[in-house]
């Protein structure tokens, strides 16, 4: 199956830490990788994802946290141009709910790519079954952390009852990882280059806004 699915994405081979997370996962342990900002990630979590998912099930069989809507729409993409025999459905704020549950209901995806806080929307509304979820993955974990998506995050792993594996994916290494993660007999793969980490680093800022409506505090941080 991998050879199809890099002669779609037209890649000649994968890269080792690529190769070494497919390697990792086939151990059936918990999982968390560490790697810079652009080396492959999503590729080193979709491919043992696709392996794992079980053909003619209905039902979500995995879920992909990720702190942002141009992240779920980058992974739908790649997941989409895999063009493997299973299905996936991007979900995040900025568009109607329901324009999604109708989405999720006609597509009936595999897996479903959202945003913390749009992920507890669907679930909160049953608007797909929770119980069939058995794998989640948090792509760029330390960016949720960041922008303060704890909270909501540990909701969501809350309401998936058949949880049984977890791949957690970083760019940089915390020193703890929360207990809300539930990570269990974990394997850790670092492919992080400390010198690279101190030069590299972005720097990032959080400006709250007193309205609900974004828009106007958004405004004045551009003028600024």
């Amino acid at each position: 199956m991998i050879e199809n699915i890099l002669a779609n994405l037209k890649i000649e081979r994968l890269n080792p830490m690529q190769e070494a997370s497919i390697d990792a996962w086939k151990e059936g342990k918990d999982l968390i990788l560490l790697s810079p900002t652009g080396s492959g990630k999503t590729l080193a979590y979709l491919l043992p994802l696709v392996q794992s998912l079980k053909p003619g099930i209905t039902g979500v069989q995995a879920i992909v946290l990720v702190p942002s809507r141009e992240l779920a729409l980058q992974i739908d993409q790649v997941f989409k141009s895999m063009n493997t025999p299973f299905k996936a459905v991007s979900c995040y704020g900025g568009r109607p709910a329901m324009e999604e549950h109708r989405t999720i209901k006609g597509v009936q995806p595999s897996v479903i790519i959202g945003t913390p806080g749009r992920m507890n929307d669907h679930l909160s509304k049953q608007n797909f079954d929770a119980d069939t979820v058995s794998i989640l993955i948090i792509d760029e974990f330390d960016k949720c952390l960041e922008f303060g998506f704890q909270e909501e995050m540990a909701t969501v792993i809350g309401q998936l009852p058949g949880m049984q594996r977890r791949f957690l994916l970083s760019a940089t290494d915390a020193e703890e990882i929360p207990q809300f993660t539930g990570l269990n007999k974990t394997i850790k793969l670092n492919f992080l280059n400390p010198e690279e980490q101190l030069t590299q680093r972005l720097h990032l800022y959080k400006v709250l806004s007193p309205e609900k409506d974004k828009l106007e505090t958004l405004y004045k941080l551009l003028c600024t």
